[in-house]
């Protein structure tokens, strides 16, 4: 589904420690951020860092030394070296610098959860040494990033055992139901799996209410989809992968 909010996301730089040293191999910010301010935020997010990249994680906000008016997280991980010289870049640090507006922090603080888990899954499956850091997949990345971020997001949900959390990978995973929170008309959707029964489908409606109570001050409505058919119209309206038949 088209948007016709902003989203925060200016774009991405990733870097990777090469032999000779940071490199910049990907840079969607050219129009606000030149190669060489680039290649300087890479040097200054690896030296603050330091050993601390090997983990997957997020940093940040931290500042854009060439521009004060962007900001910019920072999500670090390894992959695999192809050839090197050094025994101790075998598995090279590689950030991820995600650039947005300062402006708009407080959206972006709202969804470092969506964006670690986001990161963590799709960098864990289809990053396993440097040759996966290619220009298609890094334009895969921002796109995304710039969806799940956006200033007005469709929100989703999986709903499993007593547990409700924000879901960024693919729906075709068990779990009970799925809930789309369309943030621009206030509506939960609720959609269920067909196989669950009646007392079930209570208790994720009450999981749900908790949720509108907790996270929305109970300002969203509630549509449960019963309909195999409406359940795979609404997640093709709102461009989600859809479900497979059980």
């Amino acid at each position: 589904m088209a948007s016709d909010t902003e989203s925060p996301v200016i774009g991405i730089i990733t870097s990777s420690f090469t032999d000779a040293g940071p490199q910049v191999i990907y840079n969607t910010t050219k129009e606000h951020i030149s190669e060489d301010q680039a290649l300087n935020l890479s040097i200054r997010i690896m030296t603050v860092i330091g050993e601390e990249i090997s983990k997957y994680e997020l940093y940040g906000p931290l500042p854009v030394p060439s521009n004060d008016e962007l900001l910019c997280l920072a999500y670090v991980f390894r992959v695999e070296s192809t050839f090197t010289t050094d025994p101790r870049l075998k598995f090279r640090p590689t950030v991820i610098s995600i650039i947005f507006r300062r402006a708009l922090k407080r959206e972006i603080s709202r969804a470092q959860g969506i964006i670690l888990s986001y990161l963590s899954q799709v960098t864990a499956k289809d990053f396993k040494n440097e040759d996966d850091l290619k220009p298609e997949k890094m334009e895969d990345i921002h796109k995304r990033l710039s969806a799940l971020i956006a200033t007005n997001p469709v929100r989703i949900y999986m709903i499993q055992n007593d547990l409700i959390q924000e879901h960024t990978g693919s729906l075709d995973v068990p779990t009970d139901a799925y809930v789309i929170a369309d943030m621009q008309t206030n509506v939960f959707y609720i959609i269920f799996e067909p196989y669950i029964s009646p007392l079930r489908k209570r208790q994720v409606v009450i999981l749900v209410d908790s949720l509108n109570e907790k996270t929305y001050r109970r300002r969203f409505n509630k549509q449960i989809i019963d309909s195999e058919e409406e359940a795979r119209r609404l997640l093709n309206f709102y461009g989600l992968k859809r479900r497979k038949q059980q």
